[in-house]
């Protein structure tokens, strides 16, 4: 099994999502600890009720703002202690001063402080000799309690009040954590995003068709994938200076092949009519085979002033051409296409294409359509086709779909090599598929110049 098959159902996430994804977790862990910190203890700068303001309820006011949920009934003796509080005997004086009855008409129970808390009394209030004026209306209750009075000698008027929960503080911190969240994740996201732009760029660089074209990569990020980068461009100039001698060596040898061959086709001349035919028609061919091999090796080397060119005019004059030669070559649509690019390469890479499917198909239907940003270019024959297995490998250099090499069909497998090399100079490419009525479709898409 090759290695990473047996993960190809699984999510896998990049480089840059699990840095991100990293850091968020850690803030949200971060975020979280403090939440449960902030959160487990009573919301600050909750709003107290004054005495003031209680016995206002007491005597029929409205509620005071805050979070307080308050409600009243009317019971034949005074509320007792629950289990947590205790009776407040100087605050329900205070409060019997405030509604003029007398202090064992008034019933003030409150919550127990915690341990080692003390509660607020006359020695922490404020006190004339300190120069701060007393008023006993502005002493504050909190949490919960349950305030009685007695009016009538007999029944008692009881307060209750429970402190609930700050909503508003609530919001403005949870507000507060979000917003430091996505503040910190931003620049951790564009750090991310530049640590893994080497690696990025290393994968679109390996990924072209021919590396050896490509420029060479910037080198920048951390140590490591600094030396990954300089490795690739090693690589990828290594690869360039062997592809370059390659070139030159084939070409060196194709081109003085073509001296001798003229010496043989001198010496030609010398032999009887029979004999001098067929062998002038195999040096013919060989001429044939060498010029594709040039053409082939020096159409991924030169290059070429390119210009904004209607491919309409190419395959409209290349279909006249090849019909005036007495090939059943047909446009049966042509769209108005401009792109930008060598026009006799793009006639060659057209003509190829064309030329096969007369060579193997008999006939060749051109159509020229336009969607959206691409020009595409189909040639359609009505041979008998390829088997499936092959379509793939029509393009290979040397190889050919048709088996034989006799003189009718020709070629040594170059011309959609060339084609394939051109199209995809272009930025563009080329594929097969077999016909459902019979025959072969070969297309040929090229971005428009907008």
């Amino acid at each position: 099994m090759l290695p990473g098959a047996g993960d190809r159902g699984r999510y896998n996430p990049s480089i840059l999502t699990r840095i991100v994804f990293l850091v968020a977790a850690t803030l949200l862990l971060a975020l979280g600890a403090m939440m449960l910190v902030a959160f487990r203890g009573p919301p600050p700068h909750a709003r107290p009720m004054m005495l003031v303001e209680a016995t206002g309820l007491l005597r029929g006011g409205t509620q005071p703002p805050g979070s307080w949920q308050i409600s009243r009934y009317q019971s034949d003796r005074a509320p007792a202690p629950d289990a947590g509080q205790e009776s407040n005997r100087a605050g329900a004086e205070r409060i019997a001063g405030l509604l003029g009855v007398p202090a064992n008409a008034v019933a003030l129970i409150q919550e127990r402080p915690p341990i080692g808390m003390p509660r607020p009394g006359p020695e922490i209030e404020p006190r004339p000799d300190m120069g701060m004026e007393f008023d006993p209306g502005r002493m504050m209750l909190r949490g919960s309690f349950a305030l009685a009075v007695r009016e009538d000698g007999r029944n008692w008027t009881v307060l209750l009040g429970r402190q609930g929960p700050n909503w508003r503080w609530y919001a403005i911190t949870l507000s507060l954590m979000a917003g430091i969240f996505i503040l910190l994740l931003l620049p951790a996201y564009w750090v991310a995003r530049r640590i893994t732009q080497p690696i990025r760029l290393l994968a679109e660089g390996a990924a072209r068709e021919r590396p050896e074209r490509a420029e060479p990569l910037p080198i920048g990020g951390p140590p490591e994938v600094r030396a990954m980068g300089i490795a690739y461009n090693h690589m990828r100039a290594r690869i360039a200076d062997y592809v370059s001698e390659r070139t030159a060596m084939l070409v060196a040898i194709a081109h003085d092949l073509r001296t001798p061959m003229t010496r043989l086709s001198f010496r030609l001349e010398q032999l009887p009519d029979g004999p001098r035919a067929k062998a002038q028609a195999d040096v013919q061919e060989m001429r044939a085979m060498v010029t594709d091999l040039l053409d082939f090796m020096r159409e991924g080397t030169e290059g070429r002033q390119r210009a904004r060119i209607d491919l309409s005019a190419i395959v409209e004059t290349l279909a006249d051409d090849l019909a005036d030669m007495g090939h059943d070559v047909v446009v049966t649509a042509s769209q108005r296409a401009v792109i930008e690019g060598d026009a006799l390469a793009l006639r060659r890479c057209i003509g190829n294409m064309v030329e096969n499917a007369v060579r193997y198909g008999g006939s060749a239907r051109v159509c020229l359509r336009v969607e959206g940003s691409r020009a595409i270019v189909d040639v359609e024959d009505s041979g008998p086709g390829v088997p499936p297995e092959i379509l793939d490998r029509l393009c290979e250099p040397f190889y050919r779909g048709e088996a034989s090499r006799n003189r009718e069909t020709g070629g040594v497998g170059l011309g959609l090599s060339i084609a394939r090399t051109i199209a995809e100079g272009h930025e563009g490419s080329i594929g097969f598929a077999n016909r459902a009525e019979g025959g072969l479709r070969a297309t040929v898409i090229l971005p428009l110049d907008r």
